[in-house]
């Protein structure tokens, strides 16, 4: 027994320590000879939550909990993983068990408020975050997330009062510094967010570039998010160029050909790779904004900036003639499952009923990932065609995305592809839209061929779907100018 406790010891003191590969070391080695331990099975699913890895998170902390179902601290940290992993339903209920063995735990308090968030519930969130701050004021994590609450309930001078009072106590936190400096880009304040945006993580050790002449140079412009980010601002790589150095463009693999066909011959495409290219300068792409000081009046939006090669429209020009006719119109109801709000931004298939009823429409889907297999549920109501098995990568969507008349979709990277295509795209948003669609209008600064249908309300996805379908309705026989 004295050599477990000591163990224990030894895994806390290096798990406070930061020193997490020796932490694990010594709970494994404790779980190697009691697999029931419960103190041992919850600190290490703490560990794994705090390394990024919640789903062995939830594994772990669900055995703590049914070994010491009495503890609540363990069932607070099991929610806290169920949330981040996405699953906010569960999350609530286990985080309620938690308050029921202990009302006053801040913690449990404080990822109620963050889960009641995640589920669009934002007056309680708000109720719960302030309750939680009451019994432990100035708390990082309690005042980024009652500060992104207010945030997303537009009540941005109050968000901003507790961002500024969080800052205030740590100046450091970059998660509270990022929260800020999208309430200030969703109003379109860009030239104030840009400089908090900075807060990122970035990977590259040389100097980075804020818009000084190169003077032959080579400058890496590179992916740090997602697909849509990086075909959001590759814009700019041709005002880089003009800078006088060598531009680098390192992109993922499903975006190379799209950028080798858009971008000018003397910018080099290049895969991403385990290491970078050698360079003299770095910029991640979703930098450049603040590099050349974009405000709501000075975005660079030569459209198109991406399009497909010849070769591939026509092929999908070729066999979407074997159709029938009618107004061509893409649909996408989900982006990634992964993505912190894809709950609110993403639909479920069935929602789109009421467009795919619309006459005179010929619907083409441009969905991938999981939620790809729904569509069958449609039928047989309704008629979708799946063009996707032969898509390989996002230069065959721009070549389908050339041959239909309008993109329906919710907000993912296809919205972006098509917006820098110019191609016709109605975009649906959450009641709490990310930064870059701004606030209180139909149109992007970004895109010019956009048209934004916002929820009137939190979850309200009838109400949207029902205008756009009897928008879609009065544009059936107009495919030349569907925007």
């Amino acid at each position: 027994m004295a050599t477990l406790l000591d163990a224990l010891d030894a895994a806390v003191n290096h798990h406070m320590a930061g020193r997490t590969d020796a932490a694990e070391r010594n709970y494994r080695l404790i779980l190697g000879v009691d697999p029931a331990q419960p103190d041992a099975l919850h600190l290490l699913g703490v560990l794994r939550a705090q390394t990024g890895q919640p789903d062995p998170a939830v594994a772990l902390l669900t055995r703590s909990v049914r070994v010491r179902p009495g503890a609540p601290q363990p069932w607070a940290h099991l929610a806290g993983a169920l949330r981040t992993a996405e699953r906010p339903d569960e999350a609530e209920r286990v985080v309620r068990r938690a308050l029921a063995l202990d009302p006053a735990s801040a913690d449990a308090l404080d990822i109620l408020g963050a889960t009641l968030h995640a589920l669009a519930r934002y007056p309680q969130a708000a109720d719960w975050l302030h309750r939680a701050n009451a019994l432990r004021p100035g708390h990082p994590e309690t005042l980024l997330n009652l500060g992104t609450v207010l945030r997303d309930q537009r009540r941005f001078d109050e968000a901003d009062r507790v961002f500024d009072v969080a800052l205030a106590r740590h100046p450091s936190n970059a998660a509270i510094h990022l929260a800020r400096a999208v309430g200030r880009l969703v109003r379109g304040d860009l030239i104030g967010g840009w400089e908090g945006f900075e807060h990122r993580w970035r990977r590259l050790p040389a100097p980075p570039w804020a818009g000084e002449p190169l003077n032959g140079a080579t400058i890496l412009l590179h992916m740090e998010q997602g697909f849509g980010d990086a075909m959001q601002f590759v814009r700019y790589a041709p005002l880089v160029a003009r800078a006088g150095g060598r531009v680098v463009v390192e992109a993922s693999p499903a975006l190379f050909r799209l950028f080798q066909a858009s971008l000018d011959p003397s910018i080099a495409v290049l895969v991403r790779g385990p290491e970078p290219p050698p360079h003299d300068h770095h910029c991640p792409l979703m930098s450049l904004p603040r590099a050349f000081g974009t405000d709501l009046g000075s975005v660079p939006a030569p459209i198109p900036y991406l399009m497909p090669e010849r070769g591939d429209r026509n092929l999908w020009r070729d066999r979407l003639a074997e159709g029938p006719e009618g107004l061509r119109v893409g649909l996408v109801w989900a982006g990634n499952p992964r993505h912190r709000n894809d709950r609110n931004r993403s639909l479920p298939v069935a929602a789109l009923r009421p467009l795919v009823n619309v006459p005179g429409v010929r619907f083409i889907s441009l969905q991938v990932g999981e939620a790809r297999s729904a569509l069958a549920t449609l039928a047989p109501d309704a008629a979708v065609e799946d063009p996707m098995d032969r898509v390989r990568d996002f230069a065959d969507t721009a070549a389908i995305l050339a041959n239909i008349d309008l993109l329906i979709s919710v907000d993912t990277a296809v919205v972006h592809l098509a917006g820098a295509m110019g191609v016709p795209v109605w975009l649906l948003l959450p009641h709490a839209p990310d930064w870059r669609w701004l606030l209180n209008r139909d149109d992007s600064p970004w895109y010019p061929s956009l048209r934004l249908f916002r929820q009137p309300r939190p979850g309200d996805w009838e109400t949207t779907l029902g205008r756009v379908a009897a928008t879609l309705r009065a544009h059936a026989h107009q495919p030349a100018d569907p925007a």
